[in-house]
């Protein structure tokens, strides 16, 4: 069903997206440096599954309104933007509490609260947004039918390389605080890093213009 060729280019389109460190990357390297590995990968799930969302709204149209209305995507940016920066700002405040949490001990509510939190962020980065709608349909080959199907094909291999992608990014980051567990006055500093990093993702969303 689906070109051979344009497969391939779509996959290593997805892949220098999802590997090229962008606010993703950064929002989950700043929560695995402030709850531990385990809650950072749940961050990441949440997040593909989010970007995943979008892509679906996309394949079914949703996705054009808010590419073409300036007031619905500047409306999704500023939701997605605030919401980061609360959320690194609280992390930067709870920084001395989240240092003495050990990152074996992170309850399964931890977790799913981190998945809910990604989900968040990737439901509401409205560069994906323009992405999907803008770039879905250019690796569609219309001759060979069934173009919605295509669509979900070529989202779910897109889907594949996110999860790897930012779930090794959660690995390397809570690799990081667990090499640093021994010094508590070090993964203090850290998960107020870890929260930085979330505050500028969130200023880096409000001011994005475009795709990127």
């Amino acid at each position: 069903m689906l070109n051979g060729q344009l497969l391939l280019t779509f996959a290593a389109t997805a892949i220098v997206i999802n590997v090229v460190p962008g606010p993703s990357a950064l929002f989950i390297v700043g929560r695995a440096l402030a709850v531990g590995r385990p809650a950072a990968i749940a961050a990441a799930t949440g997040n593909t599954v989010g970007v995943l969302v979008q892509g679906l709204l996309a394949v079914i149209g949703l996705g054009s309104l808010v590419a073409q209305s300036d007031a619905v995507f500047h409306a999704l940016k500023t939701v997605g933007a605030v919401y980061l920066v609360s959320m690194g700002a609280k992390t930067v405040r709870d920084r001395r509490a989240s240092a003495v949490t050990s990152e074996s001990g992170s309850p399964a509510s931890g977790r799913r609260e981190e998945a809910r939190r990604g989900f968040v962020v990737g439901l509401t980065n409205p560069k994906m947004v323009v992405f999907f709608t803008a770039s879905l349909p250019q690796f569609v080959d219309r001759s060979r039918g069934h173009t919605t199907i295509q669509m979900l094909v070529l989202l779910a291999i897109y889907g594949v390389f996110s999860i790897i992608a930012d779930a090794s990014y959660g690995f390397a980051g809570g690799s990081l605080r667990h090499w640093t567990a021994t010094a508590p006055r070090r993964i203090e500093r850290l998960v107020g890093l870890g929260g930085a990093c979330v505050i500028g993702v969130g200023i880096t969303l409000a001011f994005a213009q475009g795709i990127g």
